[in-house]
């Protein structure tokens, strides 16, 4: 067996030096194979995503026995009214079942709700003794709506609790928001995000 010499291989490694091979082309067909298990997973994570967007929001958030939610693909939820039954008293004390808190807050079946189109004055710390009034008659208000009967409420945001843990609701009386009348009286602001002053 003949060996080459040493001056050919030299030179050999001389001529791969000043005339390397040309990289290999990219080729976007070896990537996306090369890729094809992270397309695939997250394809099915995009289809994943659009269906669960498609179900009622119940379904994802709260028990699936809950019919009163039932959100679209927008978000917006169809309302189906609850009917209010009981008699209510003004909250005190740690036991709160039917009691009326404000203007805008009240405990049914001892579940806490807040009314979630209006904002009434506070009771509990007012900036002023008129918003402290004001909310008193607010209280008073509420109480006798809620025991006068024929009451129902809605949910209408996409929210079903606020950050107190308080159900958000729409009451009704005869198809007509309580909170209209509420305003109406001088008790209340459609609640649009802020509070009011009530002490101007």
């Amino acid at each position: 067996m003949t060996r080459k010499p040493a001056r050919v291989i030299l030179l050999k490694d001389a001529r791969q030096k000043l005339n390397p091979e040309p990289a290999p082309r990219w080729s976007p067909f070896k990537a996306l194979y090369k890729m094809r298990r992270v397309i695939f997973y997250g394809g099915l994570g995009v289809l994943a995503v659009i269906h669960f967007d498609k179900l009622p929001y119940s379904y994802l958030v709260v028990p699936a026995g809950n019919k009163l939610i039932d959100y679209s693909i927008t978000g917006a939820v169809a309302p189906h009214p609850e009917p209010i039954e009981g008699r209510f008293i003004t909250c005190a004390g740690a036991q709160r079942v039917n009691c009326v808190v404000d203007g805008d807050t009240f405990w049914y079946r001892a579940v806490k709700y807040r009314i979630s189109d209006i904002n009434t004055p506070e009771i509990g710390r007012p900036e002023c003794e008129r918003e402290r009034r004001l909310g008193m008659e607010a209280q008073v208000a509420l109480l006798q709506t809620l025991n006068s009967g024929g009451l129902t409420m809605e949910r209408r945001e996409r929210r079903d609790v606020d950050q107190y843990g308080r159900k958000l609701r729409v009451v009704l009386q005869d198809g007509r928001s309580v909170g209209d009348d509420l305003i109406a009286r001088g008790l209340a602001h459609r609640w649009e995000g802020q509070k009011l002053n009530w002490c101007g």
